[in-house]
């Protein structure tokens, strides 16, 4: 099991969570949503196979900011 975290900040200061996009295509899915916390712990992984990540992070007035796909790889 892997843990994924991430910094999340909003400059108003009403973020009202994240949605985490996890899986192993290039163009990761939706894995779980209104995420109040900004780590995700217990995440299924396999070893030998590369992971794909994304957050959007959704404030109180409905902004997002995306993170781009970052990438991690289990051995």
């Amino acid at each position: 099991q892997a843990t994924v975290d991430w910094k999340g900040s909003d400059a108003a200061g009403d973020l009202a969570g994240y949605d985490v996009y996890l899986g192993s295509l290039a163009n990761p899915p939706l894995f779980r949503s209104s995420l109040q916390d900004s780590k995700l712990e217990g995440v299924p992984v396999q070893a030998g196979t590369v992971y794909y990540w994304r957050i959007v992070s959704k404030d109180a007035r409905g902004n997002t900011s995306d993170s781009g796909v970052f990438r991690f790889s289990v051995p």
